[in-house]
């Protein structure tokens, strides 16, 4: 039997964002404490323009206009490095493997930063900036011509991107970045959805304003545990009655279809609750988590069910992946959705 444990892992130029994007998604380092998410106010402009600016704004968003600024000032080289040093790698990268890395941090930066922001986050605050820098005729014009505008250098709306990427990215991203998390799988209870040296990124709000589904694979912290990380799948729900008779799982009396289960020994263990637990009713705001790999999991057959407030987060995919025996590299798994 394994046990689970994690490791989580005055100046605004150009500099100093590519420091904070390397930061936002470096091994081994904290989040910022004490970041909240504040309130659009903008009171020196009309409301009328401002629409102009929102939608100026949601174009630059939607079309990953933004998103390319930030993360072509974003030190991809240096981290495809700290991945390197840190992974202890059997051989030194090639360019190829190197371009591979930053390619996934690139995918990495976007999930953590755009598809994990709170609603329309970059929308108010870029539609500000505007707002702040352009005259209604000048947004309307932009607006128009939106199809046509170029991002190269001489753009006016890319130059507007760029500095609005130096002057507010630092103060915006610890807000951002607060909502994510890094983990490494240290074992062997999750195979073979998650392999050990898996490196994986957790929506920490995900559970804020919804509750987790069946089949979620979270990660908690167990409060009998001295505070240790556990990373598990979801499999009953508060009310629902659970069963395990010759290692099959039943929900609410019927036999759960489980795809992504590993049985290493089908030798069933007669009365023992690995093989053959007895019905119990997950308590209101609780829930019934399993490991993937069942003869190599200490879950909820043996902790009982986890109360919704040691969920720490869903677990949304692999960014890097890296052997312990042999630390070598596994590419195929890069970017893969953990499902």
């Amino acid at each position: 039997m394994t046990r689970k444990s994690f490791c989580s892992v005055g100046d605004r130029g150009r500099s100093y964002v590519r420091l904070s994007v390397l930061w936002l998604a470096s091994l081994g380092l904290g989040l910022v404490t004490g970041c909240s998410e504040t309130s659009l106010t903008v009171s020196h402009v009309d409301q009328e323009p401002f629409t102009v600016y929102q939608q100026l704004a949601r174009l630059d968003v939607t079309s990953d206009r933004l998103f390319q600024v930030i993360a072509a000032q974003s030190d991809a080289a240096g981290y495809s490095r700290l991945l390197e040093a840190q992974s202890a790698l059997s051989t030194p990268l090639t360019l190829t493997e190197t371009e591979r890395i930053e390619q996934s941090f690139v995918h990495s930066l976007k999930v953590m930063l755009v598809d994990l922001a709170p609603t329309n986050f970059w929308e108010q605050h870029l539609a500000e900036y505007y707002g702040a820098r352009l005259s209604g005729e000048e947004a309307q014009s932009l607006l128009a011509g939106y199809g046509a505008e170029s991002i190269s250098p001489s753009s006016k709306l890319q130059d507007l991107r760029e500095s609005f990427t130096r002057d507010r990215l630092p103060e915006l991203l610890p807000i951002v970045r607060a909502r994510s998390q890094i983990y490494q799988t240290p074992s062997q209870a999750m195979e073979p959805t998650l392999l050990p040296g898996d490196h994986v990124i957790v929506h920490q709000v995900a559970y804020q304003a919804a509750e987790p589904q069946q089949g979620d694979v979270v990660v908690y912290r167990y409060p009998d545990e001295n505070g240790k990380r556990f990373l598990h799948r979801v499999i009953g729900l508060p009310g629902d009655q659970i069963a395990i008779r010759d290692q099959v799982v039943y929900v609410n009396g019927e036999a759960l279809s489980e795809p992504y289960a590993r049985h290493s020994d089908r030798s069933s263990m007669a009365g023992h609750v690995r093989d053959h637990l007895p019905p119990i009713t997950v308590p209101l705001e609780s829930y019934f988590l399993l490991g993937d790999n069942r003869e190599e999991s200490l879950d909820s057959r043996f902790l009982g069910p986890i109360n919704k407030q040691h969920v720490l987060g869903r677990v949304l995919f692999i960014y890097w992946s890296v052997n312990p025996d042999t630390h070598a590299p596994r590419w195929e798994r890069l970017n893969q959705l953990v499902r």
